[in-house]
């Protein structure tokens, strides 16, 4: 089958290979993958800068976000399960720690992640456990399922922040995750909703107004700090999430956010300058967590299948695994938000 692996060590070894098809084992199925969509993990996994538990098995197949069609069912599976319309959840916990027993399989130290820890979704087909594969709703499209994994961090932002209607909201990083929060928060009964990026955003900010975001603020032209104050009556925003991926990012959530806010923080980087002292005079919560829980992943098709929230301007891009070294390069561009694999 066909597959877009990173295949060395070296930073940027991308190819597309033929490789061996999956075989499916027990309790897994065989899925046909029909759309999946590149994340900004796989960027910097391809780039050697991902952070991860541990290392990323050199070669393997890049890609966790997808949807597809069950093929094959392995032993222990109802064969009738053969035929469904499935999106990928990437986590599995090890199921003996006590974060997986008390439910918090995300904070697993020694989880399996499709795309991280094991072959991922930039192939044809991909065997996987059958209890993360789930059914798609049939109103859902196949592309808007292979949205359904980075969704379901915007559903776990909702859960710890619980946005009130009326409230200000400020978005740090205009990016895919970004703008699936702009769409989230306005569903919510968010009264106005900040974008915060860099003049390069340029064509990102176009999209978020499009999508409903109500102000600007171009962090390398102006004083973040005293432009949120300007559209949010000297308050600050109750609601700030950073998906930045820079470490300078925390600093500006946190100078945007008002007393008594809530702030999320997306980014995955070791080292981030920040003000502890600005944060406690605030009495700020801050929320750190990483990937998801299966409630966020079902809930997220649920939204999805509502109706609510029109999802399709999120896709920029639609590529070939063929041209995978294509799609990679529109993904570090300022214009591009979710690029799809069809298959």
């Amino acid at each position: 089958m066909k597959a877009v692996i990173k295949a060395t060590e070296a930073a940027g070894s991308l190819m597309v290979a033929e490789i061996a098809s999956p075989r499916v084992g027990p309790g897994e199925v065989l899925v046909k993958v029909h759309t999946t969509g590149i994340c900004h993990t796989d960027v910097t996994v391809l780039e050697n800068a991902y952070v991860g538990r541990r290392p990323v098995p050199i070669p393997v197949v890049m890609g966790h976000e997808a949807a597809g069609e069950i093929v094959e069912s392995g032993e222990g599976v109802h064969p009738e399960r053969v035929g469904e319309r499935v999106a990928l959840e990437p986590i599995a916990g090890c199921g003996r720690c006590r974060q997986c027993l008390t439910g918090h399989q995300n904070l697993c130290e020694d989880w399996e992640h499709i795309g991280l820890t094991r072959d991922g979704t930039f192939a044809e087909y991909i065997a996987v456990p059958a209890k993360q594969a789930h059914r798609i709703p049939d109103n859902v499209s196949y592309e808007i399922a292979a949205m359904a994994e980075p969704f379901g961090l915007v559903v776990r932002t909702l859960e710890q922040l619980k946005p009130v209607v009326g409230e200000t909201a400020a978005v740090v990083g205009p990016g895919p995750i970004g703008l699936m929060h702009l769409l989230a928060f306005k569903a919510a009964g968010i009264s106005s909703v900040t974008m915060v990026g860099l003049s390069s955003d340029e064509g990102r900010f176009a999209l978020a107004k499009e999508l409903g975001a109500d102000r600007f603020i171009r962090v390398d032209a102006e004083d973040p700090s005293e432009a949120i104050k300007e559209v949010t009556n000297g308050m600050g925003a109750d609601i700030v999430v950073e998906t930045a991926s820079s470490p300078k990012a925390v600093r500006t959530a946190l100078e945007v956010a008002a007393p008594l806010g809530r702030v999320s923080l997306f980014g995955l980087y070791r080292e981030a300058d920040f003000d502890p002292v600005q944060m406690l005079r605030k009495g700020l919560t801050v929320f750190g967590d990483v990937a998801q829980l299966t409630h966020h992943f079902l809930q997220a098709l649920r939204i999805m299948a509502g109706g609510r929230i029109d999802f399709a301007p999120l896709i920029t891009h639609r590529s070939t695994l063929d041209n995978a070294a294509d799609a990679f390069a529109a993904a570090g561009k300022g214009d591009a938000v979710k690029i799809l694999f069809g298959l």
